[in-house]
């Protein structure tokens, strides 16, 4: 039961598909094995005296209702799987179309790429020249909230999956035991104990689902809450002032003419 994840570290749509189509499978086989063993055990009520037949009736019945409970928390799942393939593309989205370029603005927002010094000198200039590192921190905020969305979306891709692959190991090893006790039904005498045995089995993983479904839900929350840091990080970090990109407040830069005869006009610069 193994799955492999492709060169870019993901599973395909096929593999998941594949992995809900083999949980299909067994739950199937569930449902006819325990058809034959209600059958069997039925059958064998004419044969067996008072005594049995009245323990093998309260077997049947404990375990017809375990079963319910079974498929009740399997539904909860079944119904809402997740879509791990979408997970990892949004999450390369985030990297390959938003985080990538932005990295690459970042490294030219300074004043040896832009060379404003170059061509203009000024106190507005000066002004223009010192937003920039305010403008870069805020351009690396959002490269670093991509990765951490990235990675978060990856994370949970194969969160679901390792859930899935837990229920279907469970499942499969369930089914394995309630068909050696529809066997043992076959033989009458064998019948109340393969009912009380299959009981058991049906208590047990219904146990696994619950216990698998709670460490999935646990392993959520811990995304939630570094999704959380991360929002936080980013504005006690302060690179977007009162939730809006940086922009200069300073005095000069409220006055960007060129030539109005005051100290912030903007001037060519001449020198060599």
């Amino acid at each position: 039961m193994a799955f492999a994840a492709d060169a870019g570290g993901v599973m395909s749509e096929g593999e998941f598909r594949e992995l809900l189509d083999r949980l299909d499978g067994k739950l199937k086989g569930i449902d006819s094995t325990s058809a034959k063993l209600f059958d069997r055990s039925n059958r064998a009520f004419m044969f067996l005296p008072p005594g049995l037949s009245g323990v093998l009736h309260a077997a049947l019945v404990e375990l017809r209702d375990l079963m319910g409970s079974l498929f009740e928390e399997l539904a909860k799942i079944v119904l809402n799987p997740g879509w791990p393939p979408g997970l990892f593309s949004a999450g390369n989205d985030w990297t390959t179309k938003i985080g990538g370029p932005i990295s690459e603005v970042s490294g030219k927002i300074t004043t040896d790429q832009l060379h404003i010094d170059n061509y203009w000198t000024g106190s507005a200039a000066s002004a223009y020249a010192a937003t920039l590192p305010a403008q870069q921190k805020a351009i690396d905020a959002i490269t670093q909230a991509t990765n951490v969305l990235d990675g978060n979306l990856k994370k949970a891709a194969w969160g679901i999956i390792a859930l899935w692959i837990g229920i279907l190991t469970a499942v499969s090893s369930y089914l394995i035991e309630l068909a050696g006790e529809a066997g043992a039904a076959a033989t009458v005498v064998g019948a109340p104990p393969a009912a009380a045995a299959a009981g058991v089995s049906t208590a047990k993983v219904i146990g696994l689902v619950i216990a698998g479904v709670g460490v999935f839900t646990t392993y959520a929350g811990l995304l939630v809450d570094s999704m959380t840091t991360m929002r936080q990080t980013i504005y006690a970090n302060g690179p977007f002032p009162g939730g809006r990109w940086p922009k200069s407040t300073v005095a000069e830069f409220n006055d960007g003419s060129l030539s109005d005869g005051d100290t912030t006009d903007w001037r060519i610069d001449t020198h060599d």
